[in-house]
């Protein structure tokens, strides 16, 4: 059951960072979307940070 929850934890990164990397390929497209891809970026970037910490805290809780 918790690697069920760890890779949940995994998948949730990988979208996060891949709605950052298009985000980051539309605003090369469309400078004009500015701020709504800005939002979305920093929005995303900090969900995929979160989960990051989450999978480091629940890899070193398992080691001890």
């Amino acid at each position: 059951m918790k690697n069920n929850k760890l890779t949940l934890h995994y998948m949730i990164a990988a979208a996060a960072i891949a709605v950052v990397l298009y985000a980051l390929y539309l605003l090369y497209q469309d400078p004009e979307r500015i701020r709504f891809l800005i939002l979305t970026i920093i929005a995303c970037a900090v969900v995929a940070l979160g989960q990051i910490l989450i999978i480091r805290q629940k890899k070193s809780l398992n080691k001890k």
